[in-house]
């Protein structure tokens, strides 16, 4: 089976470009790539040139998910394996993986609507990769960009698309009572390493994403991004926590899109060899309180 191999970058439609550009660059350390003459922009993370990109509009939401897979044969196959799955996948144009970065693209959408792009060979940046906030860097490389969680429509759908035709594997639940009656369910899969790449739960989403997150690769990392955010007037979702089922140390900032970024370190691997999947009754160890 051909499996996708990371997450490899994220597209946001964000109604205002100026501001996410502040918080991206001055909150959490991430640095501006490319900005183009439509408005839109890109920003980096690591050597690959482009991690995410803002693209103007009204939305506020995520506009796509880009998933990356080993190389040409291997996006060709899980092309063709989608296809026979019933989805309906297209190869994009030329100049649209040029815009990406990407040498071959191909887009589609999962079975809740949200635009999906699966791609091969990224691209470096014209010059190395510096945060002058984050020294030690963010912890992407083979694990990719970090994870995103989705409100879904369809849990069982979901798992299918996800798991069932891109290869992805889960890694555990969280059930937790969150009021009398009402139990939310969350379930994580994992593509490498990661813990997970993606998380998803039933729900009526209001926008596409709940969060995505960015690991960093230093502990003392997270403290100064959260200090900069509380200084900045960052509205903090969540506060300094743990969670049980991937051990992230991390905070909940609200984006100026009014998603929200996780921002963690210390994640836990899995070894698909020796994993065991497992039901957590409870979202965070400890902390994760909602900010008041």
């Amino acid at each position: 089976m051909t499996r996708i191999a990371r997450l490899g970058y994220l597209a946001f439609e964000v109604s205002d470009p100026s501001t996410w550009r502040t918080f991206a660059v001055d909150r959490l350390g991430l640095a501006l790539g490319a900005a183009r003459a439509d408005g839109s922009m890109t920003l980096r993370m690591d050597e690959q040139a482009q991690r995410v990109f803002l693209h103007p509009g009204a939305r506020d939401d995520l506009a796509c998910a880009g998933f990356e897979v080993a190389d040409d044969a291997s996006l060709r196959a899980l092309a063709s394996q989608l296809e026979a799955g019933g989805v309906a996948i297209a190869e994009a144009s030329a100049e649209a993986a040029t815009q990406r970065g990407v040498d071959l693209l191909y887009q589609l959408q999962d079975p809740n609507g949200i635009p999906i792009e699966l791609f091969s060979g990224p691209r470096s940046g014209s010059s190395p990769f510096a945060s002058h906030l984050v020294p030690a860097g963010f912890c992407t490389g083979d694990e990719g960009l970090g994870h995103i969680v989705v409100p879904v429509r369809d849990a069982q759908s979901t798992q299918r698309f996800y798991c069932e035709l891109l290869g992805m594997r889960i890694s555990d639940h969280i059930e937790q009572q969150i009021a009398p009656g009402r139990t939310i369910r969350i379930t994580f899969l994992h593509a490498n390493a990661r813990h997970h790449t993606l998380a998803f739960t039933e729900g009526s989403p209001r926008k596409r994403i709940h969060h995505f997150m960015i690991e960093m690769n230093a502990m003392n990392d997270v403290g100064l991004a959260y200090d900069r955010c509380v200084d900045g007037g960052v509205p903090i979702s969540s506060t300094l926590g743990q969670h049980p089922n991937d051990q992230m140390l991390s905070f909940y900032a609200r984006t100026p899109s009014g998603f929200a970024v996780e921002v963690g370190w210390g994640g836990r691997k899995v070894d698909d060899a020796t994993w065991q999947v497992r039901t957590y009754d409870r979202m965070s160890t400890w902390g994760h309180r909602s900010a008041k």
